[in-house]
Formats: structure tokens, C-alpha cells, sequence
């Protein structure tokens, strides 16, 4: 176990992914939580859809963008205040 936490501590394209995505979310903080909105409304559209037709993979997807979009929000309000006001 140790050996997989070591590389990806020392992995280069994981610190060039962190580096890039606190450079370009420190400017833009509230991107995130943007696009946490827009996929709880595509979710509720999807959700709506899955009502009318009554398909269980429309419920499926509509279920799945809706976590996403949780998970979208949280990781914005904890990036947040982390990363400053920006440039």
C-alpha cells in the first residue's frame, strides 16, 4: 500500500493536474459551484423526463447527474476558501 500512496505523492502529472487546477480555479471560484447548478437542473429535466416515459435508465442518469452535482458543489465550497480570492 505504501508503494501506491508513494507514487502517486511523487507522480508529475498528478502535481501538474493539482497546479493547474488551483491556478485556474483560484481565478474562478465560483465555477464550480455554477456548474453544480446546472447539472441539478439538468437532473431535475432528466428526472421529469423519467416520469413522463417511465424509462429506468432516464432515472438511472437522471439519479447519477444529480450526486455528480453534490459532489461538484462540495468540492467548490471546500476549494473555496483554500484557494483565495485569486489573482
Amino acid at each position: 500500500m505504501k508503494r501506491v500512496t508513494r507514487s502517486l505523492d511523487e507522480s508529475p502529472r498528478l502535481r501538474s493536474l493539482i497546479q493547474w487546477l488551483s491556478n485556474s480555479l483560484a481565478a474562478q471560484r465560483g465555477v464550480p459551484l455554477l456548474a453544480a447548478i446546472v447539472l441539478t437542473v439538468l437532473s431535475l429535466v432528466v428526472h421529469i423526463l423519467w416520469i413522463a416515459t417511465g424509462s429506468t435508465l432516464l432515472g438511472v442518469v437522471g439519479f447519477v447527474v444529480l450526486h455528480l452535482a453534490i459532489l461538484v458543489a462540495l468540492i467548490g465550497i471546500l476549494l473555496a476558501e483554500p484557494l483565495g480570492r485569486g489573482i
